[in-house]
């Protein structure tokens, strides 16, 4: 039985023959002849993508080809849109995603598998392109070359699930999630409870005297975190979130906190809003019970711009949609008092009726270079400019306190555990 390679070989040498018997130019054309003739017995295999994994940002996920319907050898490419980190695949799978391909050798039943692995930089809708075919004609002499369009999307959602690893035990909820035994804190929340009997160390403050007249002994109320209040997550997708720090956007880190709160929301039963602008109002989302796969959903195509947020616009709209009192944390970034007036005079304006939280994410670089000592010429300019923005922004940030803004003040990194334990603090004083 003769390979097609050794029939390609015998085919090329009969033209040979013909060279010394017609002439070159009857060579040629043979040649050409037979050339087109196994390019168009090529046969063009069937090509499937799967792909495997959490579309989660910075996560890994394995793609696959399924080669089927090949008589011959086949080479594959897959084409990779932005987004994505080209990883070479584990095992001895054939990688199909560098510059040429995977060639692969079909079994008996015309079938062979390739793949690769990529992690997921952005998120939002990602999308995997059409898939690069070429097939070895049955002569050996031409490829084939196909573009198989299969085109896929992902819709990668903010790293929630490594967020969660970072979780403290502290901070989980002193509330019963549903199907669980209720846990109650005495003293703690502002919704009464229950009446017990006074116990040597009670608060004083806590003695119900008008129960106590009534029974003739000493009674103390005990109270619970309330239920049933109202967060608004508010996150600015202006410029300032745009800044890469570490392995992702600002913006990232700010929405990934933000469902972490969400969930915590679920445990407490408190209703949860969305509002989300730049410099127009992009989503807003009524106060509910929420489920934390849609709001996942939701915000894996928000998108930072390049524009400055428009502030008044955002308070406004929040002052409209959210009229009952409620818990409103604000993800932005401050840089000094003249640059957030606008965002301050928002905040002030809204601590009549609601609880403003802002949680400013700095740059670690920035702090970084404050500190630096570096023997380059510009070293002592940068320095002098990082301390300068970091009094500018520290002398903002007390000027929310002083009105009455609370603020968690926290590296990107920080966000998940800083966020949360503030959302626990005021649930559990009773501010809001």
């Amino acid at each position: 039985m003769l390979s097609r390679r050794s029939v390609g070989l015998l085919l090329l040498a009969s033209v040979g023959s013909v060279v010394s018997v017609g002439g070159a130019l009857m060579a040629q054309a043979v040649v050409v002849l037979l050339v087109v003739l196994d390019h168009r017995r090529a046969k063009t295999p069937r090509v499937r993508r799967r792909v495997r994994g959490t579309w989660v940002l910075n996560e890994i996920a394995d793609v696959e080809l399924q080669v089927s319907g090949a008589t011959g050898s086949v080479r594959v490419t897959d084409d990779i849109g932005p987004g994505f980190e080209r990883l070479p695949p584990a095992g001895s799978v054939p990688d199909a995603s560098g510059p040429h391909g995977a060639t692969l050798t079909p079994d008996a039943h015309g079938s062979a598998t390739a793949g690769y692995r990529v992690a997921l930089r952005r998120r939002g809708d990602l999308r995997l392109g059409s898939v690069h075919v070429r097939a070895l004609g049955p002569w050996g002499l031409a490829w084939r070359q196909t573009v198989v369009d299969i085109e896929d999307r992902m819709r990668v959602q903010p790293g929630i699930e490594e967020l969660r690893k970072e979780r403290l035990a502290g901070l989980r909820p002193s509330l019963s999630s549903p199907g669980l035994r209720r846990v109650r804190r005495w003293g703690e929340g502002s919704e009464f409870e229950s009446l017990r009997e006074y116990r040597r160390g009670d608060d004083p403050r806590t003695v119900d005297w008008k129960a106590s007249a009534r029974r003739q002994e000493l009674l103390v109320r005990n109270y619970q975190v309330e239920r049933n209040q109202t967060i608004v997550l508010a996150i600015d997708a202006g410029r300032l979130m745009r800044e890469w720090i570490g392995d992702r956007e600002r913006l990232d880190y700010a929405l990934a906190a933000a469902l972490l709160v969400a969930e915590r929301a679920r445990a407490y039963g408190d209703r949860v809003g969305v509002l989300i602008f730049d410099d127009q109002i992009r989503n807003v989302m009524p106060p509910r019970r929420v489920r934390l796969s849609d709001l996942a959903d939701a915000f894996a195509t928000v998108e930072a711009r390049l524009v400055e947020p428009n502030y008044p616009k955002a308070f406004a709209t929040l002052g409209r949609a959210f009229r009952k009192r409620s818990l409103v944390l604000f993800f932005s970034e401050v840089i000094d008092a003249a640059a957030s007036r606008a965002l301050m005079g928002g905040l002030v304006g809204s601590v009549a009726r609601h609880l403003p939280v802002v949680i400013a994410l700095r740059n670690p670089e920035v702090e970084a270079a404050a500190t630096r000592r570096s023997e380059s010429e510009d070293s002592p300019y940068r320095r002098a400019a990082a301390e300068a923005l970091l009094e500018a922004r520290a002398k903002a940030l007390q000027g929310m306190r002083r009105a009455g803004v609370h603020t968690v003040d926290v590296v990107p990194g920080a966000a998940c555990g800083a966020v949360l334990e503030k959302y626990a603090e005021i649930k559990r004083r009773g501010l809001l």
